[in-house]
């Protein structure tokens, strides 16, 4: 009988070489494969990720968000880096969810479903490349058989499996409480201190703008030293019409005409318009309070708005949407049509061409409306281009749209922006330099025309509050008054 000789165990040593190199050939190959073409993209209610696995730093999970930067944490153990990205983020998804928000409970359980069917999709993938790229480098550098390549793909396959699984379940979200930002989201931490200051400077901007307009309102009533054409709001037979445009969502906004309706008294609020700045319904909820200035509210939907804007308007309590139609309040006629991209989703016009041919059919409507009801002491536009048209139509013509705010006195009328009463909206809340509140309040009697002009700018920064009262016809007012 012969005993095993150096030779025998030099083969065996050579075996057991050569079948752990090949292993490793698998297990790189299962690795190389997860590496290039394991990612997969999964979708969360409307948005788009890419998921993938590279060799890396111990225990990284890394966020990327195009082009602002990257989000990363220490969440797990193990030589792998997960990496997501955003992709994309559908659109028509997330303005159903924002128009019509989804209960919250069901919300969650959608949320958590989505979340286990993608993670059970990505593990697959991740076990059907693994395996394929392993069987594949496997057979091309080796050629050890059908059965044998199997064999080793198989095991090879099961050891990366074991690796993955043994990392995701020491993975901790709680990591995620202290990450590490690069790019633009380094400031994130900054910009959630600002978030939150800002929260407590609208609380502070809201009461000083309520304090400050309480105060000039004071004022103008008890000036008894002025001439009563001065003091116009003391006659009985002056109507007061607030005018204001383009608050674009701002709550600061819908706070600063309250104030003004309360403490000047008004008897009619017209909007010309812009009240939001998408058309969204969730929008609506910062300007609720419009329901509560307590006097008729005349509307002019703007570029901004959309037909839920419109629909919302028209639900509010004594609040009614001018569409080529005479309304009368105190004896003051007053006509309004709205922007034609009120009635789309679109905020702004595809080519010059097509504003171009929408400007001439509405100053077609407008001129037809005058002839078949009559001059009206108001006409309300949004758009100031198109007002500045319209001055020989009414004795007051309003529009705004450019944030400008002015007026206007011309041979056949009074043309009067009222700028922006939001302040370019939550835009206009964070700007360094403050961007303006404003509105206009007119003083008129109805058949006969404008007695005076109120043009008000409040900028929360400065802490300034303007104030530029403008007398109108004072000798045709003076004649009025004698008889």
């Amino acid at each position: 009988m012969r005993l095993p000789g150096r030779a025998d165990f030099n083969t065996g040593k050579l075996f057991f070489v050569k079948m752990f190199v090949i292993l490793g050939t698998a297990l790189a190959g299962a690795i190389l494969a997860v590496w290039l073409l394991g990612s997969t993209t999964v979708e969360l209610e409307g948005i788009e990720f890419k998921v993938g696995l590279t060799p890396g730093r111990s225990g990284i999970t890394e966020l990327h968000f195009p082009p602002f930067g990257e989000v990363e944490a220490k969440t797990h153990q193990g030589p792998v880096k997960l990496v997501i990205s955003l992709e994309q983020i559908k659109s028509d998804t997330l303005k159903s969810h924002v128009d019509n928000p989804p209960d919250q409970k069901e919300l969650v359980e959608q949320l958590q479903t989505s979340a286990r069917d993608g993670i059970t999709a990505f593990a697959l993938r991740q076990a059907i490349v693994a395996f394929l790229g392993a069987l594949i480098l496997v057979f091309l550098l080796w050629r050890p058989g059908l059965f044998k390549s199997l064999l080793y793909t198989t095991v090879s396959t099961l050891i990366l499996l074991l690796i993955l699984a043994g990392v995701f379940r020491s993975y901790d979200t709680v990591a995620f409480h202290e990450p590490e930002y690069k790019g633009v989201l380094s400031m994130a931490p900054v910009a959630v201190k600002f978030a939150s200051d800002s929260l407590t400077d609208l609380k502070q901007i809201r009461y000083h703008t309520r304090q400050i307009v309480s105060n000039l309102g004071l004022l103008f009533s008890s000036a008894d030293s002025l001439m009563v054409m001065a003091n116009p709001e003391e006659q009985d037979e002056v109507v007061k019409v607030l005018l204001v445009s383009d608050l674009h969502s701002n709550p600061v906004g819908t706070e600063f005409v309250k104030s003004l309706a309360t403490r000047f008294k008004v008897d009619l609020l017209i909007n010309a318009g812009d009240l939001t700045d998408m058309g969204l319904q969730l929008e609506t909820g910062a300007i609720e309070d419009l329901a509560a200035v307590g006097v008729p509210h005349l509307f002019v939907a703007g570029n901004h708005d959309s037909p839920e804007t419109i629909d919302f308007i028209s639900g509010l309590p004594d609040s009614h949407v001018l569409d080529g139609q005479m309304f009368t309040v105190k004896g003051v006629k007053v006509l309004g049509f709205p922007h034609p991209l009120s009635a789309i989703p679109a905020v702004e016009y595809e080519s010059s061409e097509e504003e171009e041919e929408d400007y001439k059919q509405q100053l077609i409507r407008i001129e037809e409306a005058v002839l078949a009801q009559g001059h009206p002491d108001i006409l309300v536009v949004h758009d100031s281009k198109l007002g500045k048209e319209m001055t020989s139509l009414a004795n007051l013509v309003v529009a705004g749209h450019d944030h400008r705010i002015r007026m206007e006195e011309g041979a056949d009328g009074v043309f009067i922006n009222p700028g922006t009463t939001g302040a370019s909206g939550l835009r206009g809340l964070y700007s360094e330099k403050g961007i303006s509140y404003s509105a206009a309040i007119v003083y008129l009697i109805p058949d006969f025309g404008l007695v005076a002009v109120d043009m008000v700018k409040y900028n929360p920064v400065s802490q300034q509050f303007f104030l530029e009262r403008k007398l109108l016809q004072t000798t045709a007012n003076e004649k009025h008054s004698l008889n």
